[in-house]
């Protein structure tokens, strides 16, 4: 009868060994894994800093172009959703901006728009209504300071801009992603092509 229970408990413990080595193993994502469907924050933003590096020529400017719209055009090689956008308030400005993501390719798509107040602190990630993407559709992203702002610094964003002062080469294709194209408008502009806006969304593979 002890030789029974103790084979029994060694069963047990070897299926809870098992039960844990699985959950741990589909809570982790993997931007080529699409057995996970995890929300990862940093799918573009990790892209954007290796497309638009120092190493490329690039100046991370952290408060530049006065105008009132930032927006920039990818398109994404891979089926999923949007499932967050990441941005920083500047130090100039706490208020609110309307952030949208739009799908240009999918007519049908549902598309977001949002407003949002971000850190002044760091790259901050808010929850968003999914937007679906398959694989090869070009998506708008976008942020557009809320009226009432009281001077035109406070349209500062963080933008990556070429250290010579020429325009970024688009299209920019970074992983699974490439950089179409930016423009910088409202208040003044359009001015296109001139910088990388770093706006943030997260993804979802499936």
């Amino acid at each position: 009868m002890k030789y029974f229970k103790t084979k029994t408990m060694k069963h047990l413990n070897f299926f809870l060994f098992l039960l844990i080595g699985f959950v741990l193993i589909i809570s982790c994502d993997n931007d080529s894994d699409p057995t996970n469907n995890v929300c990862e924050d940093t799918y573009v933003s990790t892209l954007i800093s290796d497309a638009f590096s120092t190493t490329n020529g690039y100046d991370d400017l952290a408060e530049w172009m006065d105008l009132e719209t930032h927006e920039y055009e990818i398109q994404i090689n891979a089926d999923g959703e949007i499932c967050s956008i990441g941005y920083q308030n500047p130090s100039t400005y706490t208020g609110d901006y309307t952030m949208e993501v739009i799908n240009n390719t999918n007519a049908t798509a549902t598309n977001y728009s949002g407003v949002h107040t971000f850190l002044q602190t760091g790259l901050d990630y808010q929850t968003i209504t999914p937007v679906i993407v398959a694989n090869g559709d070009f998506i708008t992203i976008k942020r557009t300071i809320l009226p009432g702002y009281t001077s035109l610094d406070q349209t500062f964003g963080r933008v990556l801009r070429k250290s010579d002062f020429t325009n970024p080469p688009y299209p920019i294709t970074e992983g699974n992603v490439v950089f179409e194209g930016s423009v910088f408008y409202g208040a003044g502009g359009p001015v296109p092509n001139i910088a990388q806006p770093y706006i943030a969304i997260g993804f979802k593979v499936n």
